[in-house]
């Protein structure tokens, strides 16, 4: 008797999850270049050719780490944005989840900075997009809502949230790569300076 889609639905997910979680396991102790998908595949109890089936190599299969990883992110930095506060209040809760959230996850995100921009290719631009499309979103949407507003000035939206959390990443960065403490009331204070320039005068 042949198994029912539901139930081949179901396999094939919970491979293609042991193919995931063995992967971050393996990539998060080890780095991507010394990484084998042998031993991904071993570990995950299936074969190399499924991982390439679910995701085409092995750049495919850690760009869909890091698209995961960034998605957590983003759902994170929703979740705490305070919906009925003032738009300038929103734009450092955002700039604080953030911050909060790279530091309650930072060996992991530390890995994932690390390991893209060595790599650079399609993982960096996974990571590029990811950081636009998903984490950045919300911020587009509270400045974009303080400009129609007459909060902030009008300006260009992306420019405006990209200078935002590139104060944000300069304190990561230089932690993550430069070892530097941070504290987190020098980046939240400078993005306040950034946003008092940004209102409407």
């Amino acid at each position: 008797m042949s198994s029912s889609p539901s139930s081949r639905g179901g396999r094939e997910a919970d491979v293609r999850e042991r193919i995931f979680a063995s992967a971050l396991h393996h990539f998060s102790r080890k780095g991507f270049a010394a990484t084998s998908l042998r031993e991904v595949s071993e570990d995950a109890q299936t074969t190399k050719p499924m991982i390439y089936y679910y995701f085409g190599s092995k750049e495919g299969l850690y760009a869909s780490i890091v698209r995961q990883i960034l998605e957590e992110m983003a759902d994170t930095i929703r979740s705490n944005l305070p919906a009925e506060a003032p738009v300038k209040q929103q734009v450092m809760a955002f700039s604080q989840s953030y911050l909060e959230h790279f530091l309650q996850q930072e060996e992991i995100i530390a890995l994932v900075l690390r390991e893209v921009f060595g790599l650079g290719g399609v993982s960096m631009a996974e990571f590029s997009q990811g950081l636009g499309d998903r984490v950045r979103q919300p911020l587009d949407a509270i400045i974009l809502r303080g400009m129609d507003t007459g909060v902030f000035r009008q300006d260009h939206v992306p420019t405006c949230s990209t200078a935002v959390t590139g104060i944000l990443n300069m304190f990561t960065l230089v932690h993550v790569f430069g070892g530097a403490e941070i504290d987190r009331d020098s980046p939240l204070r400078q993005v306040g300076y950034y946003i008092d320039g940004l209102c409407a005068r």
